[in-house]
């Protein structure tokens, strides 16, 4: 029996991989979906969540991920077996009893989680293996009571025994057998897609969902050289195929496909940003593997791991980008040394550790019968319902922010105009030059409480030159979102005021707001705005940032120096006056 989630192909993709080479071995083998076993569609709620968080809320999935996996993982990972164990047990022990599996496989974190509890618990006595598809080993999807930890890597299989699993075995990745192969004629596949001899194919692939920065990555490798024809494939994201073919961005540009065998044949690297099955496909198939501009929490986190372990090229800007590009793309040792690394990956067959898992089971080994008592169900639902309302507050109530729903938006008729905030720190309000390309633009300075605390006199200055001030939050997190939003919102501008002698009516913080944000801030006596930036940018970015008009910009220079700042400043100004673009203040904002 195997156990997956249809929250990715990752999960699935192993899943199917694993029961095809069992049943070619004589074996029956059934998968089931763990999602649908959670009661009230909670499985369906996390699915779409996850997604949503991925595409919309980059910045919150980074800082739960790095929560989970630095600070709580090891800790809270039993009482979520706890609470999922509560709400799955009766419609996973069903399943099981129905199947009497000798042996039983979980590619999917949370169900290993459950799995695990039941084995230590001893309510399942028939032996447990958990597959960990990616290369980095997040504390969540490790627990003491899985017999088999099977990682696609050695250094996965270190970490995940630092993180107390029982046994781990390094068996490789779970790829299909047609990327291991030659699949077709390389020289035909890159006729029909139009890639000329002399040509670099680079295959930029962003998983199933088209997720991540993947317009910025294909510009990137356009700027990397014409002898590059990048080969986009969007997977199930039909937008944003549409706005690469509208934008006219260089090579070919592909929707859902099943011919990526054929399409890493034809390819001479592929650039990815989340180390996940398709990494893992590449490494199968011989083509070297960059990872450039990984999407939050998991997808750095992987790509680091697979760094460490010398399988792949982490470009972290876009020279090392380049650079990759050239080693991977060129036949050489650095090549032939990527490609190598990759391949030796495959080590073992993971089908072969889950067979010596059944053939051990004894044949008397049968599901202890137990009961949930009906509290306990209910107490799994208050908890689980309170996670979800939880959710709905932060993680739902930021998506609705990300919509434009409660926030400060320019007039409908300025479409000639850009609106800008610069955030600074106390030594840049001392900086006349600072002040004065501030002043000259037109722009927002945006302060956090700390900074006016320290700025003194500097602030009323600026306020009493007409300058536009805006509350950029207290400038130190909260653990709890309440206390974080009341400190940014109402201390922080009470702090601004008494300072500058001006009344606050922007909130600029720079990160995603959430229903706490908007209960302070929109209500009370300090009643503000809450402005959400289009573009973020700092002054050390690789690249300008392209003006569009009705867009809100935030220009962060607190970790630069105040010469950089200013010639950053400059630079706008003058990219905006030639798109005949005005700038604009954030009070002006409706």
């Amino acid at each position: 029996m195997i156990i997956s989630a249809s929250m990715g192909a990752g999960h699935n993709g192993a899943a199917y991989e694993l029961e095809r080479r069992l049943k070619a071995r004589g074996h029956e083998v059934r998968v089931v979906d763990f999602l649908p076993m959670l009661p009230f569609g909670y499985g369906s709620f996390l699915r779409w969540g996850y997604h949503f968080q991925l595409d919309r809320l980059p910045a919150s999935y980074e800082a739960s991920y790095s929560l989970f996996s630095r600070a709580l993982g090891r800790f809270i990972r039993f009482p979520i077996a706890w609470v999922a164990q509560l709400l799955v047990g009766r419609a996973l022990r069903k399943e099981l009893e129905g199947l009497r599996p000798d042996a039983v496989v979980s590619t999917y974190w949370l169900a290993s989680l459950v799995l695990g509890r039941m084995r230590k618990r001893g309510t399942l006595r028939v032996p447990v293996a958990s597959y960990l598809c990616d290369f980095a080993v997040h504390p969540l999807w490790v627990h003491p009571g899985v017999d088999l930890n099977l990682t696609v890597s050695p250094t996965s299989a270190l970490a995940a025994t630092g993180l107390r699993a029982k046994v781990t075995h390094a068996t490789g990745p779970l790829v299909s057998e047609q990327f291991r192969a030659p699949h077709g004629d390389r020289d035909a596949m890159r006729r029909d897609l139009g890639i000329e001899p002399h040509e670099r194919a680079v295959l930029v692939v962003a998983g199933s969902w088209g997720v991540g920065q993947v317009t910025e990555s294909v510009e990137a490798i356009e700027r990397c050289g014409e002898e590059y024809h990048p080969i986009t494939v969007c997977g199930g994201d039909e937008r944003l195929r549409a706005s690469l073919v509208e934008r006219g961005v260089k090579g070919t540009v592909l929707g859902w496909t099943d011919k990526m065998p054929q399409l890493m044949a034809a390819s001479d690297a592929t650039v990815e940003n989340a180390g996940g099955l398709t990494a893992m496909e590449a490494f199968a198939a011989g083509l070297p593997v960059i990872s450039y501009r990984p999407i939050p929490g998991h997808g750095k986190d992987n790509a680091s791991c697979m760094s460490g372990a010398g399988v792949n090229r982490y470009a972290r800007n876009e020279e090392e980008l380049a650079a990759a590009l050239r080693d991977a793309t060129n036949p050489g040792p650095a090549r032939d040394g990527m490609i190598a690394a990759g391949r030796a990956l495959f080590a073992a067959d993971p089908a072969d550790d889950a067979l010596e898992l059944a053939e051990n089971t004894p044949a008397h080994a049968l599901l202890t019968p137990v009961r949930v008592r009906r509290g306990r169900r209910r107490t799994a639902f208050v908890a689980a319902s309170l996670c979800g309302l939880y959710f709905a507050l932060t993680v739902g109530a930021q998506g609705v922010a990300a919509l434009g729903v409660g926030v400060a938006k320019p007039p409908k008729g300025a479409v000639n105009s850009v609106y800008l905030g610069v955030r600074v720190t106390a030594e840049e309000l001392r900086d006349p030059n600072v002040v004065a390309a501030i002043a000259a633009m037109d722009a927002t300075v945006v302060v956090d409480g700390r900074t006016a605390s320290r700025a003194g006199s500097d602030l009323q200055t600026l306020a009493d030159a007409g300058v536009d001030l805006a509350n950029g939050g207290w400038g130190k997190g909260r653990f709890l979102r309440w206390d974080r939003a009341q400190d940014d919102c109402n201390k922080s501008s009470r702090v601004i005021a008494a300072v500058s002698g001006e009344r606050m009516h922007e909130f600029v913080p720079g990160r995603s707001f959430d229903a706490f944000d908007q209960l302070y801030c929109r209500t009370g006596v300090a009643k503000q705005r809450l402005v959400h930036p289009n573009v973020q940018f700092r002054p050390e970015s690789e690249t300008d940032p392209k003006l569009e008009g009705r867009k809100i910009y935030l220009l962060d220079g607190r970790k630069g120096e105040p010469g950089a700042l200013v010639a950053t400043l400059e630079d706008f100004a003058a990219t905006a006056a030639r798109q005949n673009l005005d700038v604009r203040p954030l009070e002006e904002l409706r």
